[in-house]
């Protein structure tokens, strides 16, 4: 700027000075080569590109400013070709940046570009879900599938380009129906994320949810869909476990109202049937009399059973060490294994003492064991064991069964839900709620070998 108020000052006073034309142009001439020098050099060192348009556009404009500064100098020479040669040079230069600065252009596009995907692959590729672009026509192909696959899935991207068909093979049998519905979806509901389970490369099953975008051609067909999927495992299973609460809760509270209601006409009868057996001329119906009082016995044993259920039962917490409670209760649970061939095998490990009621844990592990038995009609080893973990007390009880199908599983806990004849389905209920009491979890780990249902104490109940 300041360059160039000087020059505009000395080229305005010569104007209106009688001076020689070199001395009137060679101040602006030698200030245009200039700007232009500088301008070439600016290409070439502040671009910063990689490619060759900035150095073709750089040092035309070098040569350009050059051929301006040195054009008076050269005409004061006096020889007729060199105006030609410098107009036609001049041209030849003018070209040569139009050229080169189309080319900065598109190097500088291309470089933006290359940015904003490194960027986003960035972002696609640390992502914890997985994002997928999934095209359907002209045949089944992945496009692209993030790293985090791998993790999820336990098979790697690599694996999924390979085979395009390889997510579809792990989506859960029972829930085929419900993806081929998504994928034949049009309008709102195609865009409605959808739950379902995949089973993973070790064969664990997993819930995932799926939301994606579909993308369709001017006749309707469906190009390609981008999405994402998301491991909701854990939410899935926080669901289950508030499912079973409000269920327990529910039953709870239905005990709590009905069970005093039941037990006091029960205590009636009860009483005038004891009444009604001392009496002489009805020593004949001893035999029914019997049989009545023992089914309300039995009908007073499963309402004593519901009302542990309750959700706000009292419990009294003492000063226990878990091994001692399981020696205390081992004759008993060793006579009810021989009744039906099994052996008891106890593997206690040294455990630090908890706080526990010490009659809520001698139903659970009762509950527990007779469960256990029951799955072992032809007999086997039934081992009761206890660890130290992580700061954690774990109770384990494990058979030799043929193991728990998957329906049953999911809904372990339910109340009322029994595969047996004679069962009334509060066992586990009960097992849950005792655990739920003493802040423990209750994991179960079932095969074709048998199951193991796993109690972990949490460390808030050590005493100290």
């Amino acid at each position: 700027m300041y360059g160039a108020a000087a020059v505009t000052v000395v080229s305005i006073t010569a104007a209106f000075l009688d001076l020689p034309f070199w001395f009137k142009h060679a101040f602006p001439a030698i200030f245009a080569g200039i700007i232009l020098i500088t301008i070439g050099r600016s290409f070439i060192h502040d671009l910063k590109l990689k490619g060759i348009g900035s150095r073709i556009t750089g040092y035309a404009f070098i040569l350009w400013g050059l051929l301006t500064a040195s054009t008076l100098y050269t005409l004061g020479l006096g020889l007729p070709w060199i105006p030609s040669a410098n107009y036609a040079l001049g041209g030849i230069l003018r070209l040569v940046i139009a050229s080169g600065t189309l080319i900065v252009y598109f190097e500088k596009n291309r470089a933006d570009l290359l940015e904003r995907e490194a960027y986003f692959r960035l972002l696609t590729e640390g992502a914890v879900d997985i994002i997928y672009r999934y095209r359907l026509l002209p045949e089944p192909k992945l496009e692209y599938i993030s790293p985090s696959v791998l993790p999820i899935t336990g098979y790697s991207a690599g694996e999924y380009y390979d085979d395009a068909g390889l997510l579809r093979s792990l989506i859960h049998p029972d829930d085929l129906p419900a993806y081929e519905a998504f994928i034949n979806a049009t309008g709102e509901y195609s865009s409605l994320p959808l739950s379902l389970r995949l089973i993973r490369k070790d064969n664990h099953i997993i819930w995932i949810e799926n939301k994606c975008v579909s993308h369709y051609d001017e006749k309707g067909n469906l190009l390609y869909l981008d999405g994402i999927i998301r491991d909701v495992t854990a939410r899935k299973e926080r669901e289950r476990l508030a499912t079973r609460v409000d269920k327990l809760n529910m039953a709870g509270a239905m005990a709590v109202s009905v069970a005093h209601e039941i037990r006091n006409p029960l205590t009636t009868v009860c009483g005038y049937l004891q009444i009604m057996a001392r009496e002489a001329e009805l020593h004949k119906y001893e035999n029914r009399l019997v049989l009545m009082l023992e089914e309300l016995n039995r009908a007073n044993t499963i309402i004593s059973e519901y009302l542990l259920l309750a959700k706000d039962k009292r419990i009294e917490l003492k000063n226990h060490c878990l091994n001692t409670l399981i020696k205390k209760i081992s004759p008993l649970i060793e006579a009810d294994a021989a009744a039906v061939n099994v052996a008891v095998s106890l593997k206690l490990q040294e455990l630090p003492t908890l706080a526990l009621d010490e009659n809520e844990i001698r139903q659970l592990i009762l509950n527990l064991v007779r469960n256990s038995l029951e799955a072992m009609p032809r007999g086997g080893i039934l081992v009761i064991g206890t660890s130290f973990e992580k700061k954690k007390v774990v109770l384990w009880v494990q058979d030799q069964g043929i193991g728990m199908p998957d329906d049953i599983l999911q809904n372990l806990g339910t109340p009322f839900l029994t595969t047996k004849d004679t069962g009334t389905g509060l066992g586990l209920p009960i097992c849950y709620r005792i655990a739920t009491r003493h802040h423990a979890t209750i994991d179960v780990k079932t095969g074709n070998q048998g199951t193991t249902f796993l109690i972990h104490f949490s460390l808030s109940h050590f005493v100290a």
